[in-house]
């Protein structure tokens, strides 16, 4: 997700996705940061490590069966947070009567993703659950566009277990949108960002609540102090309300980020939680962007922090994705893992007991499980599913723009 904030709190909070600052400069390119270590340095067994086990497709219970009651699990992810998924570990142990023990390396995107090439490298992999190494992804998407989408699969089946999408029992209950042969979308669907606002500084100055970023061209919003992040700005987020809304206007993309730069006030805030904190202290009426899953903290109803989904709002994959490493040290725990994620009830419980985590099977109704009013905003906003292959033009969109000066702070 994103590195734009490198205290240890904020890593805490905010749940990063989208990668690193570095990755600028490869979607300007075309070509990736961090390819001079993730090429020629892949090792590793043969086989796919399924011998021995049943016949796919898998069910949770079978994959069960498969683990011992001193089983571990290892996780990677890109959340910043490493406390959802002891919790989420917690409620699948819970649910189908495990004792996994689980270690979580939680980080910016680029950072788990240099850690597992590097483990990779040495040929002492240790991830056995991975949740969106950004790099890999980037050098995926950035290879299929440049070579074909074979091609990108090529890199990606050096990484990760593959036809995830045909071994298990889930493959019926997702969007085509939600899995593919090495990720499948387990967590956190729905909107991929937010529109932050303060609702007091709103009703006090007479404004308008804006439903898309076409409504704040109107006369009541001119200068109206708008923050971002000064660290960081994320490409694909800014390139799909650039790129959206630009299209809604009939306008050249650049033209219409520059016409919205020139009519609103820019200020730079040192990281997205500072931005947030801002936003709800009343200290500003309004956030450019922000993701959902780092807003959520900071909501409740002794808050004027209010959320903005605009209409067919982006959603990268409609949910979070979970791929297990093709080297995992415990296969057998990961696909129980995986496989039980996507399971009813540990769905429905990550709506109360797990932090900072949301489900992401939309086949399901969890008005009994009384989500408050911004997790039920999140199950419940209109949003256009955006597959794991199309971010890149999003993110063409938002390096063009940020490379032409439109969000210099």
């Amino acid at each position: 997700m994103s590195d734009q904030k490198s205290p240890v709190e904020s890593q805490k909070i905010d749940g990063d996705r989208r990668g690193r600052v570095s990755r600028r400069s490869v979607l300007a390119t075309g070509g990736m940061a961090a390819s001079a270590t993730l090429v020629g340095c892949l090792g590793g067994g043969s086989g796919d490590g399924t011998e021995g086990g049943p016949e796919p497709p898998w069910t949770t219970e079978d994959l069960a069966e498969q683990i011992d009651d001193d089983a571990t699990l290892t996780i990677y992810a890109s959340t910043g947070s490493d406390q959802q998924w002891y919790d989420l570990v917690n409620v699948v142990n819970d649910e189908f009567g495990t004792s996994v023990e689980a270690d979580v390396f939680a980080s910016v995107g680029s950072e788990m993703t240099q850690r597992f090439v590097q483990e990779r490298q040495a040929n002492n992999d240790t991830a056995d659950i991975l949740s969106s190494p950004s790099d890999i992804d980037d050098e995926m998407k950035i290879t299929a566009q440049n070579d074909g989408r074979e091609a990108g699969l090529d890199v990606g089946r050096e990484y990760f277990e593959w036809d995830l999408d045909q071994k298990f029992w889930f493959n019926d209950k997702l969007q085509d949108v939600q899995q593919y042969p090495f990720y499948i979308a387990a967590y956190n669907g729905g909107p991929g960002l937010t529109m932050p606002i303060n609702e007091d500084i709103f009703e006090d100055r007479g404004l308008a609540i804006p439903e898309s970023y076409n409504d704040l061209f109107d006369g009541q919003y001119e200068g109206l102090r708008t923050l971002l992040s000064s660290r960081y700005i994320a490409p694909d987020m800014v390139g799909w309300i650039v790129r959206y809304h630009a299209d809604q206007m009939d306008m050249d993309n650049l033209a219409w980020a520059n016409e919205l730069r020139e009519h609103l006030n820019y200020t730079g805030a040192s990281s997205t939680t500072t931005a947030v904190r801002e936003v709800r202290d009343g200290n500003a009426p309004l956030m450019f962007y922000c993701w959902p899953t780092v807003l959520d903290p900071f909501m409740g109803d002794d808050t004027p922090l209010g959320a903005v989904f605009p209409a067919n709002v982006k959603a990268f994959m409609n949910g979070s994705p979970i791929a297990i490493n093709k080297e995992a040290p415990n296969p057998w725990v990961a696909r129980f893992f995986l496989s039980a994620v996507l399971e009813e009830p540990v769905q429905r419980r990550m709506i109360n007991d797990v932090t900072n985590q949301i489900p992401c099977r939309f086949d399901l109704d969890y008005s009994d499980q009384n989500p408050d009013a911004y997790t039920e905003k999140r199950l419940t906003a209109d949003f256009e599913p955006v597959s794991f292959w199309d971010g890149w033009q999003n993110s063409q969109v938002g390096q063009t723009a940020l490379d032409n000066g439109v969000f210099e702070l």
